[in-house]
């Protein structure tokens, strides 16, 4: 077992986070967080490789999909620091 697991469950009502609890998931303290969330932004790298394929043939279709990707990847960065955030007040690394 390395530094980054626990054996014990996490208090989430402990951390005192107040309305950040709610972005708190199973997910957010595995000991392969990062990897979950590089998964989840290889999906919207993805969707903007499709978009950049769809757009060299119809441009009205490719560059929407290329919008929706990047809005994806925007949202996993901003998911992966409020995991980063809550990893820290539960006193994960």
């Amino acid at each position: 077992m390395n530094g980054d697991e626990r054996t014990e469950p996490i208090d989430l009502e402990a951390l005192d986070v107040g309305p950040m609890l709610r972005h708190a998931r199973t997910a957010t303290f595995a000991p392969n967080w990062k990897a979950v969330l590089l998964a989840d932004a290889t999906v919207g790298l993805a969707i903007i490789a499709l978009g950049v394929f769809l757009a060299t043939w119809i441009a009205l279709i490719g560059w929407p999909v290329v919008a929706v990707g990047v809005v994806y990847v925007f949202l996993v960065v901003r998911r992966a620091l409020q995991w980063r955030w809550l990893r820290n007040k539960a006193g994960l690394s």
